[in-house]
């Protein structure tokens, strides 16, 4: 049976009705301009911005209000190289506005008029909504070869671990968190190194390891096996009491036969420490990924930082882990459920490069024998760190500026420059990347 119902007319996109997205934001992706320029631009906060793309006006904005930030967005987005094609249809309706929206069986596709073509092809996906920056997080990024060759790098600065000196970073923030490492060595402390995938806690672990090899303190290093550790066992391998007892032991004395009892590999361990100390010696256990560890062994960590011969502690602790162990632990304080251990672990938190960031680069450069102005320029460097703070609507902004996040991004950038004939990396180019 055919319709009779007729069909609505398309709704008029030169006078778009409040809710439509505008084209302006299309236009403004295009040519990488961000929510938060164009809130600058404006004069407006970033969320009154995000709601000017869907024609959302603030409703004390009268006519003139309108038509001065309506100019301040257009000048903005000239400066950005907007085409006169493009400036007489900015405010007018995206023509996504009317997608095609899919009903009941396979070949039936409802209309924005609310008529059906039975056979008619599925339409395009519809674009997406523009987002307000976000996170900068990209996939592990190489330096090609046309990039070394245009930049005269024999490889890539910005990439690999620290295994030289002239490589390992010392700003303010690096250089606390190393040293209450290293008198969680010395002392027999109980630290949490809390930090972001790529912020440098696997650097800061190989840091106090080299230090205790050139060192002369007598300190042992105990680091039992987190190999698909998991918080539950749904997520791997729990890693229990008897596991840590079992790193202690081999470690300290491995031609010992291991005790199958947790109960007499207690007693081994306590003994092996006790009679360890009496020589001199320090002990460290290191444990990665502690925010897998379930609660039950994080209390026993605790008891096990309690041992002690006569007032010295037979163990120190440390932990590296990501930041969800902190939140366990302020959670666990406030209902009890891990509060011995709260109250007596120092959490240490590896904080973004930041304000260190030029400082940090040039350490880089320098160490693969390269000056940073020869790559990017002071601008570029600003950009980086610009790039790499999120600012999210309702939130208060916050940077993803790491080490890891710092190489890939510039990574990609370096590999830009080369490909367009650019001899350095500036904010233009970071900000278009």
């Amino acid at each position: 049976m055919t319709s009779t119902r007729k069909p609505r007319p398309m709704p008029d996109l030169a006078n778009p009705q409040p809710g439509m997205r505008l084209n302006f934001g299309e236009v403004a992706t295009g040519l990488c301009v961000s929510v938060r320029q164009l809130a600058a631009a404006a004069d407006v906060p970033p969320s009154v911005a995000f709601r000017l793309l869907h024609n959302d006006w603030p409703a004390r904005a009268n006519e003139q209000a309108r038509a001065e930030i309506r100019a301040r967005i257009e000048q903005l987005l000239v400066e950005r190289g907007a085409t006169p094609e493009q400036l007489p249809t900015l405010w007018h309706a995206h023509r996504s506005v009317v997608p095609l929206r899919p009903v009941r069986g396979p070949h039936a596709w409802k209309f924005a008029d609310n008529t059906t073509g039975p056979g008619t092809s599925p339409p395009a996906e519809p674009e997406p909504e523009p987002k307000e920056d976000p996170e900068m997080l990209l996939p592990k990024q190489t330096l090609d070869s046309a990039a070394r060759r245009h930049f005269k790098l024999p490889a890539n600065p910005f990439d690999g671990e620290v295994t030289r000196d002239e490589q390992m970073f010392n700003g303010d923030d690096i250089r606390y968190v190393r040293e209450t490492a290293w008198q969680c060595c010395i002392t027999s402390g109980f630290v949490a190194i809390v930090g972001e995938s790529g912020a440098g806690k696997t650097t800061i672990q190989a840091d106090v390891e080299e230090r205790i090899a050139r060192g002369s303190e007598p300190i042992t290093v105990i680091k039992p096996s987190v190999l698909g550790m998991g918080q539950s066992d749904r997520d791997g391998s729990r890693m229990r009491s008897a596991d840590i007892l079992h790193a202690i032991i081999s470690t300290l004395a491995p031609q010992r036969p291991m005790p199958q009892t947790e109960q007499a590999r207690k007693v081994a361990a306590h003994k092996l420490l006790t009679a360890s100390a009496q020589l001199g010696n320090h002990h460290l256990l290191v444990i990665e990924e502690a925010h897998s560890m379930p609660d039950s062994a994080l209390k026993h960590l605790k008891r096990l930082h309690e041992l002690r011969n006569g007032r010295r502690p037979l163990l120190g602790i440390l932990l590296l882990a990501q930041p969800e162990l902190k939140q366990r632990l302020d959670e666990g304080l406030k209902d009890g459920s891990l509060r011995e251990v709260a109250q007596r672990c120092e959490v240490v938190q590896l904080l973004p490069l930041d304000g260190d960031l030029r400082a940090y680069l040039q350490c880089r450069a320098s160490a693969a024998g390269v000056a940073l102005d020869s790559l990017v320029d002071a601008g570029g460097v600003d950009a980086l760190r610009e790039r790499l703070t999120v600012r999210k609507s309702g939130q208060k902004p916050y940077s993803i500026c790491y080490p890891l996040a710092v190489h890939n991004l510039l990574t990609k950038c370096l590999n830009k420059a080369a490909e367009i004939g650019m001899p350095l990396v500036n904010a233009e180019l970071v900000l278009k990347v």
